[in-house]
Protein backbone atom coordinates (compact mmCIF):
# COMPACT_ATOMS: atom_id res chain seq x y z
CA UNK A 1 0.00 0.00 0.00
CA UNK A 2 1.40 3.36 -1.05
CA UNK A 3 1.07 6.07 1.67
CA UNK A 4 2.24 9.63 1.05
CA UNK A 5 4.67 10.71 3.74
CA UNK A 6 6.11 14.05 4.80
CA UNK A 7 9.85 14.66 4.97
CA UNK A 8 9.68 13.93 8.69
CA UNK A 9 8.40 10.47 7.90
CA UNK A 10 4.86 10.93 9.28
CA UNK A 11 1.95 10.27 6.95
CA UNK A 12 0.39 13.45 5.55
CA UNK A 13 -3.07 12.16 6.44
CA UNK A 14 -2.11 12.02 10.14
CA UNK A 15 -0.80 15.55 10.19
CA UNK A 16 -3.85 16.83 8.36
CA UNK A 17 -6.10 15.18 10.96
CA UNK A 18 -4.17 16.87 13.77
CA UNK A 19 -4.52 20.29 12.08
CA UNK A 20 -8.24 19.74 11.70
CA UNK A 21 -8.57 19.02 15.39
CA UNK A 22 -6.64 22.18 16.30
CA UNK A 23 -8.71 24.22 13.86
CA UNK A 24 -11.93 22.81 15.30
CA UNK A 25 -10.79 23.60 18.86
CA UNK A 26 -9.90 27.18 17.87
CA UNK A 27 -13.25 27.63 16.13
CA UNK A 28 -15.07 26.35 19.20
CA UNK A 29 -13.15 28.80 21.41
CA UNK A 30 -14.01 31.71 19.13
CA UNK A 31 -17.66 30.67 19.09
CA UNK A 32 -17.75 30.46 22.89
CA UNK A 33 -16.17 33.89 23.23
CA UNK A 34 -18.70 35.31 20.81
CA UNK A 35 -21.55 33.77 22.75
CA UNK A 36 -20.27 35.35 25.97
CA UNK A 37 -20.10 38.76 24.30
CA UNK A 38 -23.68 38.37 23.09
CA UNK A 39 -25.00 37.19 26.45
CA UNK A 40 -23.02 39.70 28.56
CA UNK A 41 -25.09 42.86 29.17
CA UNK A 42 -23.54 46.18 28.08
CA UNK A 43 -21.81 48.27 30.70
CA UNK A 44 -24.25 50.62 32.46
CA UNK A 45 -23.99 54.34 31.59
CA UNK A 46 -21.89 56.41 33.95
CA UNK A 47 -21.80 60.06 35.00
CA UNK A 48 -19.10 62.24 36.53
CA UNK A 49 -19.93 63.83 39.88
CA UNK A 50 -18.21 65.83 42.58
CA UNK A 51 -17.29 64.02 45.79
CA UNK A 52 -15.55 65.06 48.98
CA UNK A 53 -11.81 64.47 48.75
CA UNK A 54 -11.56 64.24 52.55
CA UNK A 55 -13.70 64.50 55.66
CA UNK A 56 -15.26 67.98 55.69
CA UNK A 57 -16.51 69.52 58.92
CA UNK A 58 -18.74 72.14 57.29
CA UNK A 59 -17.22 74.84 59.48
CA UNK A 60 -15.29 76.47 56.63
CA UNK A 61 -16.24 77.31 53.03
CA UNK A 62 -15.22 74.80 50.36
CA UNK A 63 -12.01 75.14 48.38
CA UNK A 64 -10.89 73.46 45.18
CA UNK A 65 -8.86 70.96 47.18
CA UNK A 66 -11.95 69.74 49.06
CA UNK A 67 -13.57 68.03 46.06
CA UNK A 68 -12.64 65.37 43.53
CA UNK A 69 -14.34 64.13 40.34
CA UNK A 70 -15.68 60.55 40.47
CA UNK A 71 -17.28 58.42 37.78
CA UNK A 72 -20.24 56.39 39.03
CA UNK A 73 -23.08 54.42 37.40
CA UNK A 74 -25.82 56.86 36.47
CA UNK A 75 -28.40 54.75 38.33
CA UNK A 76 -26.42 55.11 41.57
CA UNK A 77 -25.89 58.88 41.39
CA UNK A 78 -28.07 60.56 44.05
CA UNK A 79 -30.65 63.13 43.05
CA UNK A 80 -29.12 66.59 42.81
CA UNK A 81 -25.55 65.28 42.50
CA UNK A 82 -23.17 68.09 41.60
CA UNK A 83 -21.56 67.97 38.17
CA UNK A 84 -17.79 68.57 37.90
CA UNK A 85 -18.33 72.11 36.57
CA UNK A 86 -20.64 73.13 39.44
CA UNK A 87 -19.14 76.17 41.26
CA UNK A 88 -18.35 75.23 44.87
CA UNK A 89 -15.43 77.55 45.66
CA UNK A 90 -16.36 79.54 48.77
CA UNK A 91 -19.69 77.72 49.26
CA UNK A 92 -20.55 76.44 52.74
CA UNK A 93 -21.97 73.03 53.71
CA UNK A 94 -25.09 72.51 55.78
CA UNK A 95 -23.50 69.63 57.71
CA UNK A 96 -20.29 67.54 57.84
CA UNK A 97 -19.47 65.28 54.88
CA UNK A 98 -17.37 62.10 54.88
CA UNK A 99 -14.50 61.51 52.45
CA UNK A 100 -15.76 60.03 49.18
CA UNK A 101 -19.35 61.12 49.72
CA UNK A 102 -21.02 62.50 46.60
CA UNK A 103 -21.95 66.15 47.04
CA UNK A 104 -25.52 67.16 46.28
CA UNK A 105 -27.37 70.46 46.10
CA UNK A 106 -29.09 69.59 49.37
CA UNK A 107 -25.68 69.52 51.09
CA UNK A 108 -24.86 73.10 50.11
CA UNK A 109 -25.96 76.00 52.28
CA UNK A 110 -28.06 78.60 50.53
CA UNK A 111 -27.57 81.94 52.32
CA UNK A 112 -30.44 84.30 51.49
CA UNK A 113 -28.06 87.12 50.58
CA UNK A 114 -25.69 85.02 48.47
CA UNK A 115 -27.13 86.23 45.20
CA UNK A 116 -26.74 89.90 46.09
CA UNK A 117 -22.98 90.05 46.50
CA UNK A 118 -20.01 88.51 48.22
CA UNK A 119 -19.78 88.69 52.02
CA UNK A 120 -23.35 89.97 52.44
CA UNK A 121 -25.72 88.67 55.07
CA UNK A 122 -29.49 88.83 55.48
CA UNK A 123 -30.63 91.27 58.18
CA UNK A 124 -34.30 91.57 59.26
CA UNK A 125 -35.45 95.13 59.85
CA UNK A 126 -38.70 96.10 61.60
CA UNK A 127 -40.04 99.36 60.14
CA UNK A 128 -42.09 101.89 62.07
CA UNK A 129 -44.61 102.69 59.32
CA UNK A 130 -46.82 99.71 58.38
CA UNK A 131 -47.73 101.26 55.04
CA UNK A 132 -44.15 101.25 53.77
CA UNK A 133 -44.03 97.49 53.25
CA UNK A 134 -46.65 97.75 50.49
CA UNK A 135 -44.21 99.90 48.50
CA UNK A 136 -41.34 97.42 48.74
CA UNK A 137 -40.61 94.24 46.81
CA UNK A 138 -37.58 91.90 46.54
CA UNK A 139 -34.93 93.80 44.63
CA UNK A 140 -35.96 97.27 45.84
CA UNK A 141 -33.02 99.33 47.08
CA UNK A 142 -33.41 101.41 50.20
CA UNK A 143 -31.64 103.63 52.71
CA UNK A 144 -32.45 102.95 56.37
CA UNK A 145 -32.77 105.75 58.91
CA UNK A 146 -33.14 105.57 62.68
CA UNK A 147 -34.96 108.04 64.90
CA UNK A 148 -35.36 107.78 68.64
CA UNK A 149 -38.73 107.00 70.15
CA UNK A 150 -40.56 110.36 70.32
CA UNK A 151 -42.36 109.27 73.48
CA UNK A 152 -39.02 109.19 75.31
CA UNK A 153 -37.53 112.32 73.75
CA UNK A 154 -36.69 115.08 76.20
CA UNK A 155 -37.85 117.80 73.83
CA UNK A 156 -40.26 116.32 71.29
CA UNK A 157 -41.48 118.47 68.44
CA UNK A 158 -40.12 120.21 65.33
CA UNK A 159 -36.80 120.88 66.99
CA UNK A 160 -36.10 117.17 67.41
CA UNK A 161 -32.78 115.94 65.99
CA UNK A 162 -32.87 114.55 62.44
CA UNK A 163 -32.87 110.81 61.89
CA UNK A 164 -29.51 109.08 61.65
CA UNK A 165 -28.50 107.15 58.54
CA UNK A 166 -27.86 103.50 59.36
CA UNK A 167 -27.27 101.90 55.94
CA UNK A 168 -27.51 103.17 52.38
CA UNK A 169 -28.42 101.64 49.02
CA UNK A 170 -29.13 98.12 50.18
CA UNK A 171 -31.35 95.59 48.34
CA UNK A 172 -34.52 94.14 49.81
CA UNK A 173 -34.42 90.33 49.90
CA UNK A 174 -37.93 89.71 51.20
CA UNK A 175 -40.97 91.43 52.70
CA UNK A 176 -42.77 89.52 55.44
CA UNK A 177 -46.46 88.81 55.12
CA UNK A 178 -48.45 91.38 57.06
CA UNK A 179 -50.68 88.62 58.46
CA UNK A 180 -47.76 87.28 60.48
CA UNK A 181 -46.87 90.66 62.01
CA UNK A 182 -47.47 90.84 65.76
CA UNK A 183 -50.03 93.36 66.97
CA UNK A 184 -48.50 96.79 67.47
CA UNK A 185 -45.33 95.91 65.53
CA UNK A 186 -44.24 97.37 62.23
CA UNK A 187 -43.69 95.39 59.03
CA UNK A 188 -40.58 93.24 58.76
CA UNK A 189 -38.30 93.44 55.73
CA UNK A 190 -35.06 91.55 55.09
CA UNK A 191 -32.10 93.41 53.62
CA UNK A 192 -28.77 92.23 52.20
CA UNK A 193 -26.07 94.06 54.14
CA UNK A 194 -22.47 93.71 55.23
CA UNK A 195 -21.56 92.30 58.62
CA UNK A 196 -20.81 95.72 60.17
CA UNK A 197 -24.07 97.09 58.78
CA UNK A 198 -25.97 94.17 60.30
CA UNK A 199 -24.47 95.00 63.70
CA UNK A 200 -25.40 98.65 63.26
CA UNK A 201 -29.00 97.73 62.41
CA UNK A 202 -29.15 95.47 65.47
CA UNK A 203 -27.94 98.36 67.61
CA UNK A 204 -30.82 100.49 66.33
CA UNK A 205 -33.51 97.82 66.73
CA UNK A 206 -35.12 99.76 69.58
CA UNK A 207 -35.34 102.92 67.45
CA UNK A 208 -38.04 103.85 64.99
CA UNK A 209 -36.66 102.74 61.63
CA UNK A 210 -37.77 104.14 58.31
CA UNK A 211 -36.55 103.80 54.73
CA UNK A 212 -36.06 105.92 51.67
CA UNK A 213 -36.70 104.00 48.45
CA UNK A 214 -34.05 104.38 45.78
CA UNK A 215 -35.64 102.09 43.25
Amino acid sequence: MNTTSTPSGRPFRFRWYRWRRRLAAASAAVAAAGALLVLRPPAPPTVEVLAASRDLSGLAPLTGADTVVREVPAALAPEGALAPDHPVEGVSLRSPVHAGEILTEARLADPPAAGYGADLVAAPVRLADPGVAALLRPGSRVDVFAAGDPSTAEFPGPAAAPARTVVTDRPVIAVADAEGTPAGAGPLVVLAVTGPEARSLAGHSADRLSVAIRG
